[in-house]
């Protein structure tokens, strides 16, 4: 039965939950505007600080179930287990049957109307999530199973370097910070900028990898890995 998964519980395995609808809207442009006097319109700083990145707002997804039973206690039991599911698990990872090779990072912030109709009862959840989806694969790994032909690069995230290789390494999603992976100190050079790394993990936050195609030249000799995830609405 399609539904959802939550905190590693699933709505109708779990649950017997069946779900009816979902509707999950896209989340809305976080704006900083300001009024100057003598000016037509106002001026729009919302993209200042973020290096000319658009800045969004939380999104949010609506659910709406029915949980059916053999008697009123047991769907008041049933509900009270449910209930605990829902509204004691912090955000955390919000995975539909259907769109499985993403997870949304969302939680259940509002109370939940339960109307109940003897042995059955149908109410709507209401998930504040994080802006954007993202991939449960790491980019590079893969998997078959969730290899998406309409998105995805069949291409490697980690090479053998020594002395100084170009790579292309590609990003089918939106602009993301990689962390590098480093069996010694090496620097690598992407569109002309040059990012010292030390041996193990390296996360610079001036270095994100655009949409599509990225240029790097990797400087030194040892192993390096690029680990990242796809992003998107």
């Amino acid at each position: 039965m399609n539904g959802i998964n939550l905190n590693n519980l699933h709505s109708y395995d779990d649950f017997h939950l069946i779900l009816n609808s979902r509707v999950i809207s896209t989340p809305s442009k976080k704006k900083i505007k300001s009024d100057v006097p003598g000016m037509n319109s106002t001026w729009d700083f919302s993209t200042v600080a973020s290096n000319g990145e658009i800045i969004y707002n939380q999104r949010t997804i609506v659910c709406n179930f029915t949980l059916i039973c053999n008697s009123k206690a047991q769907l008041q039991s049933e509900m009270s287990k449910i209930a605990e599911w829902l509204q004691d698990t912090p955000q955390s990872r919000l995975i539909f049957d259907d769109i499985s090779d993403y997870y949304f990072m969302a939680e259940v912030e509002n109370e939940i109307p339960i109307p109940e109709e003897h042995s059955v009862a149908e109410f709507t959840v209401v998930f504040t999530a994080e802006p954007f989806k993202t991939s449960l694969d790491f980019v590079g790994n893969d998997i078959w199973d969730t290899f998406n032909f309409n998105e995805d690069y069949m291409q490697t995230n980690e090479y053998d370097v020594v002395g100084s290789k170009s790579i292309t390494l590609y990003n089918p999603g939106r602009l993301i910070m990689p962390t590098i992976n480093c069996s010694a100190n090496m620097s690598i050079t992407v569109n002309s900028k040059v990012y010292s790394l030390v041996t193990g993990d390296n996360k610079n936050y001036g270095l994100k990898l655009k949409n599509g195609a990225n240029n790097i030249v990797i400087n030194g000799s040892g192993h390096i890995k690029f680990i990242f995830r796809k992003v998107s609405l």
